[in-house]
């Protein structure tokens, strides 16, 4: 085992320093906070100082597991339970130097956690990731989206898929009223602080509904990252763990979520190693995107392989313009959530 120490302003900063430099196994195994200078603690400096071990190298896990915990029943990052454990652990300090029992550096998900924005742990946290990645902090999170049309649209939002496209053809209403109320409606995209969308597709078809997803969310370009074979200017990767975690980070601390357009390349191939990356981003949500024009049996293969390797949440169709049977995405099985660029205002098509 290898120990060392660092010091930070905080608890939380300093876990996720430790996570996001030497992964899940290290473990903070104990910590005290230091004051230093002062008149009867007036006028003082408050630090924090840990003890970090580390496993021993020959032990390290295979590289396609993932940094991140795995999704729960609730759908929450493992980043907001992380702050709010750090919150937890910091409340529990006194003035005195205190020693704290071992406390892994990635705790278990807790059932439906929640970032705490107005702590004062947090405002740390915000501070601390500001002055390193240079992004100015917002003092409010973003309203997180809610399932339903409806409640998704924004105020004084343009809706994308007006009213009076339902007979225009684009959308099959000869589908049996018992079949269509049998198909639940998609889940809106996760729109909580440091939430991970991955949106998986041919082409630059995931990158266009990301970009979609986050105007519409109102996080913009900033909450946009690729991965795959996807690469453009002006867009981050986020392509393994560590940079997914540092996107998360930065999600956390703009009060927004991070959508992951991951490119399969036009044909789909190598499809194995893509399910093992998939898996191995642990993504809070997933999407499939697929081109209505497209030939039914090359959707359904790709679409196959990638639910091989995560849960599907809900599928984006584009280009239901340019094909006469368009319902044919309806054989994927996946409700569809989001239409040429916008909420759409049915499951099937």
């Amino acid at each position: 085992m290898r120990r060392f120490q660092l010091e930070g302003a905080s608890l939380d900063a300093l876990k996720a320093q430790v996570l996001a430099e030497h992964g899940p196994r290290a473990r903070i195994i104990a910590a005290e906070k230091v004051t230093v200078g002062g008149i009867g603690g007036f006028l003082s400096r408050q630090h924090y100082e840990v003890t970090v071990e580390l496993p021993p190298s020959g032990r390290r896990r295979a590289p396609v597991e993932p940094d991140l915990p795995s999704r729960t029943d609730s759908g929450r990052a493992g980043i907001s339970a992380l702050l709010e454990e750090a919150e937890r652990a910091e409340s529990t300090l006194h003035p005195a130097a205190a020693i704290i029992p071992a406390v892994p550096v990635e705790p278990a998900p807790q059932p439906a956690p929640s970032v705490s924005t107005g702590s004062h742990a947090f405002a740390e946290l915000m501070d601390t990731l500001a002055a390193s990645t240079g992004t100015p902090a917002q003092s409010q999170a973003a309203a997180a989206f809610t399932p339903g049309l409806e409640a998704m649209q924004p105020p004084n939002a343009v809706n994308h898929v007006p009213l009076s496209q339902a007979g225009s053809g684009r959308i099959n209403q000869g589908t049996e009223p018992v079949q269509r109320n049998a198909v639940p409606m998609a889940p809106a995209p996760l729109g909580g602080a440091g939430d991970l969308v991955m949106v998986v597709g041919l082409g630059d078809d995931a990158l266009e509904v990301c970009r979609s997803m986050a105007d519409f969310s109102g996080a913009g370009a900033a909450a946009v990252r690729v991965a795959g074979v996807l690469e453009t200017d002006g867009v981050g990767r986020a392509a393994d763990r560590r940079a997914v975690a540092t996107a998360r980070a930065a999600g956390v601390m703009a009060g927004h979520s991070i959508f992951l357009a991951y490119g399969l390349g036009r044909s789909g191939t190598e499809m194995a190693r893509h399910s093992t990356l998939i898996s191995a981003l642990a993504a809070d949500q997933v999407w499939v995107v697929v081109d209505a024009g497209r030939k039914p049996e090359d959707t359904a293969a790709w679409v196959g392989a990638v639910r091989s390797a995560a849960v599907v949440d809900a599928a984006a169709v584009e280009g239901i313009d340019t094909t006469g049977t368009p319902q044919s995405v309806n054989a994927l099985g996946l409700p569809i959530g989001w239409l040429d660029g916008g909420p759409s205002p049915t499951p099937v098509l």
